[in-house]
């Protein structure tokens, strides 16, 4: 037979409307075992011309089965990380990890013979999916001898029945996809001649002479039937709805329709179903018109599609192309477990769980109801103790009841109600009866760890107590205290303190802090105002009159109201003085020199000098007066010199100076 050769460009995606069927060759190189990276066994004999290893970085002319590359890497980082091999279908599956050698002759990557008889005149898909594992960077920068394979399917007697050379596989880019590297698909078409049933597959490495083209990932050979676009869908659903469940119980019906598009010249259909998953399918007898329905009574999980060839080639599967898969789910009465966390202490979350069914109904005490798997009640009381029902509902609609009973222990905690107040107004707080207290937060308040605390929260807070009572149970209670203002409002005056018989003035000043909106000031004097300085006020006083009171209202934006007070003493004698002797011998009479009565100068100093014109004492506050003593020395009895300055209420600078005897 003349060989005839044909060179293709093949695509990386498939993108052509024509549908494909069940593979008639798979081989994706099985499957790993769980996250580890090991090597699987080996091909059976014959199907390719490199020799197994059992490395994950196998030697030159050699190959392994793995999962990805290995995680440090081969060869000093000349190999690109490949994370997962093409079969996105399957977890863990491996692929064929080739390292190759230069060499001046095709080797064979992979052959082997169809098991399944092909039917002449059917076009079939043979394709595979590779990956150039060098580094462009690490390997050969400026080579340009990439890997390149030839495709070949041939008779049983090894006659060529199409050949296909692939592009150059070019490396890929140096930083990964964020999903990591996917391998290349490449595949041919080709028709089986009239007189063949059984063919052959082969797939070659172009000689190459250079580093760059020997090191190759590979993955999943397959041939498959080309042919019309199928589909099925389920009637009176959604086109998206490709799971339906129902309950055996019903024995009810799920209708399913299908289309397949023009491309046989004498179109016939049959449905097939798989009970495993998909792993193995079956035709379903007299199940060959594009609409399909049955009795379901047995619980179990139905997977179907709708199969389309030639009629003359409808008895051979590997002759079909197959739709999309949908899968019914039929359900028995639903097993599920329910279970909860009781006992536990009140205050303590109660916990519900129920697995194995779709949806569940909780009934319970106190009027407990709730639709989800795991419920909650999340502060617990003792009330809440009983017998909680559950209904559970499969995904077909199967019912089944169940029940759980739960006991509540401990102390139900109460922390009294919730309080608005000033900032820094103190508010008792309160708790139930137990053996032991905590409070939090800790601040604000007077202690952490007693019943009835006073907080002074700075800005509004819950407080949370936690009661334990004397058997270890523990319960909680929550107390808003809302602050009502930002701002502390703390009322203050500054202004005179003293008042001299028989008449006499002073000024005041509103310092309070806060957000302020409105005062009220009463002098004492019978005279009230609403400025924050207010203008200066007069009393008029007598010999032994008590001392009068000055009080400032204050209330700000939040209501917050606070009142300060200011006493003026009454003086019968504002004279300033300063005594001519004076005895510091500690008897409690004449100890101390310094003016007297000067309770309304400013800016006052008073200074004291020895006879040798040397400063002894000095002060500036008017209390604060000499006790005889220089340095801590005692001063012997003798003469000094006073001076003494101040500012009178009328603001005139007074200065007096004098002499005094210092007696011992």
């Amino acid at each position: 037979m003349k060989r005839i050769v044909i060179v293709l460009l093949m695509s990386f995606v498939y993108t052509a409307k024509a549908q494909l069927g069940a593979p008639v060759y798979l081989q994706n190189f099985g499957q790993g075992i769980g996250t580890a990276v090991l090597p699987g066994p080996p091909l059976a004999a014959g199907l390719t011309s490199f020799t197994y290893s059992d490395q994950l970085c196998p030697p030159p002319g050699s190959y392994c089965l793995a999962r990805r590359t290995n995680v440090n890497s081969c060869f000093n980082n000349e190999w690109i990380d490949i994370r997962r091999d093409d079969d996105y279908d399957m977890d863990f599956g491996n692929m064929m990890i080739v390292n190759s050698i230069a060499s001046t002759t095709k080797k064979i990557v992979y052959a082997d013979t169809v098991a399944a008889s092909v039917c002449p005149g059917t076009t079939y898909r043979f394709g595979f999916a590779t990956f150039n594992l060098d580094n462009p960077l690490e390997v050969c920068p400026n080579s340009v001898d990439l890997p390149i394979f030839h495709m070949n399917i041939m008779d049983r007697n090894g006659n060529i029945i199409r050949h296909a050379v692939t592009p150059q596989i070019n490396y890929g880019p140096i930083a990964p996809p964020d999903q990591g590297y996917r391998l290349a698909r490449y595949w041919m078409d080709f028709v089986v001649p009239a007189g063949v049933d059984k063919i052959q597959l082969s797939i070659e490495l172009d000689p190459t002479l250079a580093r760059c083209g020997d090191d190759f990932a590979f993955d999943r050979v397959f041939i498959s039937a080309v042919g019309p676009s199928a589909s099925i869908w389920y009637d009176n659903e959604p086109p998206t709805t490709f799971i339906k469940s129902l309950c055996y119980q019903e024995n009810g019906s799920v209708p399913m329709s299908g289309i397949v598009g023009n491309y046989y010249s004498n179109t016939s259909y049959q449905w097939q179903q798989s009970i495993d998953s998909g792993l193995t399918w079956h035709d379903i007898p007299g199940a060959t018109a594009l609409q399909y329905s049955t009795v379901y009574t047995t619980p179990d999980s139905f997977m179907y599609r709708l199969s389309a060839g030639e009629a003359t080639n409808i008895t051979n599967p590997a002759c079909r192309v197959i739709s999309n898969v949908i899968r019914v789910n039929v359900d028995g009465p639903p097993v599920f477990t329910v279970q909860s966390n009781s006992p536990v202490c009140a205050g303590s979350p109660l916990q519900f769980k129920a697995e194995g069914a779709v949806s569940y109904t909780w009934t319970g005490p106190n009027g407990f109801y709730d639709n989800i798997a795991q419920p909650h009640i999340y502060f617990s009381s003792l009330r809440d103790s009983g017998v909680y029902r559950v209904e559970a509902i499969s995904m077909g609609g199967c019912r089944g009841e169940d029940s759980v009973r739960v006991r509540i222990i401990g102390i139900d905690v109460d922390a009294g109600p919730d309080t608005v107040v000033c900032k820094g107004e103190p508010v008792p707080l309160f708790a139930s009866a137990g053996a032991r207290y905590e409070w939090s937060p800790a601040t604000g308040l007077s202690s952490s760890f007693a019943r009835q605390p006073i907080a002074r929260p700075e800005s509004s807070t819950f407080y949370t107590v936690t009661v334990t009572s004397a058997d270890g149970c523990q319960d909680t209670a929550q107390v808003q205290i809302r602050v009502r203002n930002a701002v502390t409002l703390k009322a203050a005056i500054e202004g005179m303190s003293h008042l001299c018989i028989t008449y006499d003035s002073a000024s005041f000043e509103d310092k309070s802090n806060g957000v302020i909106t409105k005062r009220w000031w009463d002098f004492g004097n019978g005279q009230t105002d609403t400025l924050a300085k207010p203008p200066m006020q007069y009393y008029s006083t007598y010999p032994g009159e008590p001392d009068r009171i000055v009080r400032l209202a204050v209330q700000d934006t939040a209501g917050c109201v606070d009142t300060a007070y200011h006493t003026l003493e009454v003086h019968d004698n504002c004279y300033i003085a300063v005594p001519s002797a004076f005895t510091p011998n500690g008897d409690g009479r004449n100890d101390l020199l310094g003016p007297t009565n000067a309770f309304k100068a400013r800016d006052l100093t008073f200074t004291v000098y020895n006879r040798a014109g040397q400063k002894v004492f000095e002060s500036r506050d008017y209390a604060q007066r000499w006790d005889g003593r220089v340095g801590g020395q005692e001063q012997g009895t003798g003469v000094f010199v006073w001076l003494l300055s101040y500012t009178d209420v009328l603001g005139k600078r007074i200065l007096q100076r004098g002499t005094v005897l210092l007696i011992r």
